[in-house]
C-alpha cells in the first residue's frame, strides 16, 4: 500500500471525526477531556493506558524527584534532568493551560519538581474552572518521612480538601465506601468480595484531615484500627471540582506483585473520575461502558492488523484496490460514533460500531482471500527455486562422483624411486 493511499484514508476518517465532534460543547473544541498529567510516568496508569481511549487527549509531566523517575516511559537519569523535562512539557503560559486542558491530575508529583508553575496551575483551577486530582504517594499530600516535602502550603494544597499530616505514609488500609450513591462511586461496582478490589495493600495511602465543608466518599481502616479519609471532595465557588484520593490510583491496575492482581475496573475508575472532574454526567451502566470500550478498542486493533496484512501482500505485487475503499466506508462509520462516544451516549456507539464490524469483517474475509492467492506463488516459487537448486546439485554430484567425467585414468599412484 503506498503512503499517499495510507494518509489518504487516515486523513479522511480524522477529518469526518473533527467535522462532526466539533459541534460538541464540553471539554476541548472536539468534545474530548484534556487532561495534564503532572508526577510520576512510571506510576501513571491506568492514565497511560487511557491514551488510546479517544475521549481523552492526555499530556504527562515528568515531575517526581523519588527513583522513580529514572524508570518507566519517560525516564530521567539525574534531577537537573527532571526540571529540564518539567520545563519543556509543561504548558507555557496560562492561556495555553486553560484553553488546552480540562483536568489536572498530580500524582506522586515533588513540590520542588513542578516549582515556579505551582502558582499557575493553581490558578487555572481557581480562576479557569479545572478539575482537579490529587492521589496518593511518596511525594503527595505530606510527603513521606523528611526527604518529600508536602503540598499543604501550596497554592495547590490549599484548594484541596484534606489538610497534610506532614510525613507519614500508611501501608495498609481495609477500604470502606461512606457515600455509595454519589455519582462517581454508584458509577462502579465496589464488590467487597473482590480480592483484587479489597486487597489492603492497595489501599496504602497518605494519612490527611479533612477541611470544613468537605465530603468524605470513602475512607480506609488502618491495621491498627483508625480510619483515615480515602476519597475526599468539595466544589469550589467557581464550580470547579476537586477531588483528593489519599491512595495511588496506580495500585489498583498492578499486574503480579505486592499488589496482587489488577482491579477490572481499574480503567473505569481513571476514566469516570475525569469525567466527574469535567463536571459531566458519569456514566451509570458500567458493563454497558466496558463493552463500549471494548468493542471500540477491538475494531481498531483489528483494523491495524488488516492494513498491516494488505502492506504484506502489497510487498509481493499483489494489488489491494478492490479492498482499500472498504477502508473509507469504515472510517465514515467510525466517524460517526466518534461523537456518540463523547457525548456518553453508549447504546448509539456499539450500533455504529456494530456496522463498522460487519464491513471490517468482510474486508478481513477478501483480505485473506488474497493473502492466500498471494502466498500460493510464493510458494509455488519456493517450490521450483528449492527443487531446481536440488536437481542442479544432485546432477554436478552424479556427474563428478559416480560417472567422473571430469576424472583421467593414470598408471600409478605413486612417485616412481
Amino acid at each position: 500500500m503506498c503512503p499517499a493511499s495510507r494518509c489518504c484514508i487516515r486523513g479522511l476518517g480524522l477529518f469526518a471525526i473533527a467535522a462532526l465532534a466539533i459541534q460538541l460543547g464540553t471539554g476541548l473544541e472536539d468534545g474530548r477531556i484534556g487532561v495534564l498529567y503532572v508526577g510520576c510516568i512510571a506510576r501513571s496508569r491506568p492514565f497511560w493506558i487511557m491514551r488510546g481511549d479517544p475521549m481523552f487527549r492526555m499530556t504527562f509531566v515528568q515531575a517526581t524527584l523519588r527513583d522513580w523517575a529514572a524508570v518507566g516511559p519517560m525516564p530521567a537519569s539525574n534531577e537537573a534532568q527532571v526540571h529540564r523535562m518539567v520545563r519543556m512539557q509543561m504548558p507555557r503560559t496560562y492561556e495555553d493551560l486553560v484553553a488546552n486542558y480540562d483536568v489536572l491530575v498530580f500524582h506522586n508529583a515533588n513540590v520542588l519538581a513542578v516549582g515556579t508553575h505551582i502558582p499557575r496551575l493553581a490558578q487555572a483551577v481557581s480562576e479557569g474552572g479545572l478539575g482537579l486530582l490529587m492521589s496518593g504517594g511518596w511525594e503527595s499530600f505530606g510527603g513521606a518521612g523528611s526527604t518529600y516535602p508536602p503540598w499543604g502550603e501550596t497554592s495547590v494544597g490549599r484548594l484541596l480538601p484534606t489538610e497534610d499530616i506532614v510525613g507519614i505514609w500508611e501501608q495498609s488500609g481495609r477500604l470502606v465506601i461512606d457515600k455509595p450513591r454519589h455519582e462517581f462511586i454508584s458509577s462502579l461496582p465496589w464488590d467487597m468480595r473482590d480480592p483484587d478490589l479489597v486487597a489492603e495493600i492497595k489501599w496504602h495511602h497518605n494519612p490527611v484531615k479533612l477541611k470544613h465543608g468537605s465530603e468524605q466518599l470513602a475512607h480506609v481502616i488502618t491495621s491498627l484500627g483508625r480510619e483515615d479519609p480515602l476519597m475526599v471532595i468539595w466544589t469550589l465557588d467557581n464550580g470547579a471540582r476537586v477531588f483528593a484520593l489519599t491512595s495511588e490510583i496506580h495500585c489498583l491496575c498492578w499486574m503480579g506483585g505486592q499488589y496482587g492482581n489488577a482491579w477490572r475496573y481499574a480503567i473505569d475508575f481513571g476514566c469516570n473520575l475525569m469525567i466527574y472532574l469535567d463536571n459531566r454526567p458519569v456514566p451509570q451502566d458500567v458493563e454497558l461502558v466496558h463493552a463500549a470500550r471494548a468493542k471500540m478498542f477491538e475494531v481498531e486493533t483489528r483494523r491495524s492488523l488488516l492494513l498491516a496484512l494488505l502492506d504484506f501482500c502489497e510487498s509481493f505485487g499483489a494489488s489491494t484496490r478492490t479492498i482499500m475503499p472498504r477502508f473509507q466506508e469504515i472510517d465514515s462509520v467510525i466517524a460517526e460514533a466518534l461523537p456518540q462516544y463523547l457525548q456518553l451516549q453508549f447504546e448509539e456507539m456499539l450500533e455504529s460500531y456494530r456496522v463498522a464490524d460487519e464491513m471490517l469483517a468482510k474486508a478481513e474475509e477478501e483480505a485473506v482471500r488474497l493473502k492466500d492467492r498471494t502466498l500460493l506463488w510464493v510458494y509455488v516459487i519456493e517450490w521450483l527455486t528449492v527443487t531446481g537448486t536440488a536437481m542442479v546439485c544432485g546432477f554436478l554430484v552424479w556427474s563428478l562422483m559416480i560417472r567422473r567425467r571430469l576424472y583421467r585414468e593414470v598408471r600409478t599412484t605413486r612417485f616412481g624411486m
